[in-house]
């Protein structure tokens, strides 16, 4: 939880707080730092998060926990599996001029109907594109359209539904003389040793030149992946285990406010940008019809639970790493917002800072403590 807020959550939520009553007067919120101080904001963070909950070392170290690890298992085939998505992103459409039509085909063809020898209204059309069995023409020409010889011209004996919604076609036994011009055949390349050689940076395996080379460069990934997932489900079970019960006192007003002014402004913005695209010309209408709520209190209520459940996980996981010595160094920070600077289509990450402020070494700061607090509470558990 907790990417880059003004990016990662922008499309989520929104709320107006009416806030509680403010006991400490050093705050937790997010404030302009740099990368390297973020690591002595940890300790003074848990300081103020234990005002609100009290969570010791035994609700959450050496916890039995039960997950089925077969899912985090990589095997060949889902290598071969992979791969096969990677090929398929390649793809091309070919147009091809010869054969024979079946179901499923995607065709492209000219059609005319004619009712007593007669062009009825919106009876023709050339060029169209069409999947041979899809039902979107009636069930006669649907059908009709299977078996053909591409480039010859058929006609097609057709009778409209009787319940048809033109009472001029109802029923009525009419001709569609049609052609198919093509087929458009989705052609994937095929994996050979040349084509890793020519492609692998497009894949996104850069310096893989061979079919073997590809495979064991798919399988480390995915382990690193498979990896990853593992740590965090096991950690999201601990989480779940310390925080069963928990009791919470309040929340840090300003940090609380903080989140919700973001997530304000957020929705505030998508609104702006896509709210035209809706027709909608007002907030409250948007957030109804987008988001499927009542009223835009509803929505409120909705956002303020989850600003709510967001930062009790903050909480809980700065006062374990307060209390178990990990940190954040700088180098985590730049790399994780160089990462997300190219995620995102930015320069650099220095471009992501001057565009949010340096309170950004703080967001990301504590999602890179979230990620090393999540390994630590993997580690320190067991499988039932």
């Amino acid at each position: 939880m907790g990417v880059m807020l003004a990016a990662v959550l922008a499309t989520s939520l929104v709320a107006c707080s009416k806030g509680t009553k403010k006991v400490e007067e050093v705050s937790s919120k997010n404030t302009a730092i740099t990368a390297e101080e973020y690591a002595g904001t940890i300790k003074t963070n848990a300081d103020i998060y234990k005002k609100y909950v009290n969570i010791d070392s035994a609700s959450y170290m050496n916890r039995e926990i039960e997950l089925d690890t077969s899912a985090y298992t990589v095997t060949d085939d889902a290598v071969e599996t992979q791969i096969q998505t990677l090929l398929e992103q390649l793809k091309e459409t070919q147009q091809v001029t010869e054969g024979e039509t079946k179901e499923n085909d995607v065709i492209n063809l000219d059609y005319s109907g004619k009712l007593d020898g007669v062009a009825f209204q919106g009876g023709t059309a050339t060029s169209v594109s069409y999947t041979v069995g899809s039902g979107q023409f009636i069930t006669d020409l649907d059908q009709g359209l299977i078996g053909l010889q591409v480039g010859q011209t058929y006609d097609i004996p057709c009778t409209f539904p009787s319940d048809y919604s033109s009472s001029d076609l109802a029923g009525k036994s009419v001709i569609f003389t049609v052609k198919v011009n093509y087929i458009e055949k989705e052609i994937i390349p095929e994996l050979t040793d040349s084509f890793v050689a020519e492609n692998a940076s497009t894949l996104g395996y850069e310096g893989c030149t061979t079919v073997d080379e590809l495979r064991t460069a798919v399988k480390a990934s995915l382990e690193t992946q498979a990896q990853n997932s593992l740590v965090q489900a096991k950690a999201s079970a601990v989480y779940k285990l310390a925080t069963d019960g928990l009791e919470v006192n309040d929340y840090p007003e300003d940090e609380l406010n903080q989140l919700l002014d973001t997530l304000n402004k957020n929705i505030e913005t998508e609104y702006n940008t896509y709210g035209s695209y809706y027709g909608i010309t007002d907030l409250e209408t948007y957030i109804k019809t987008v988001y499927g709520f009542e009223n835009q209190d509803a929505f409120n209520d909705y956002a303020t639970d989850y600003a709510k459940t967001y930062l009790l996980e903050k909480m809980v996981y700065t006062i374990i790493a307060a209390d178990n010595d990990i940190t954040v160094t700088a180098d985590e920070i730049n790399d994780q917002g160089a990462q997300l600077a190219s995620q995102y289509g930015y320069d650099d990450y220095n471009a992501i800072l001057s565009e949010y402020g340096n309170e950004m070494n703080a967001e990301i700061g504590y999602n890179c403590l979230y990620a090393n607090v999540a390994k630590f509470l993997s580690e320190n558990c067991t499988l039932a």
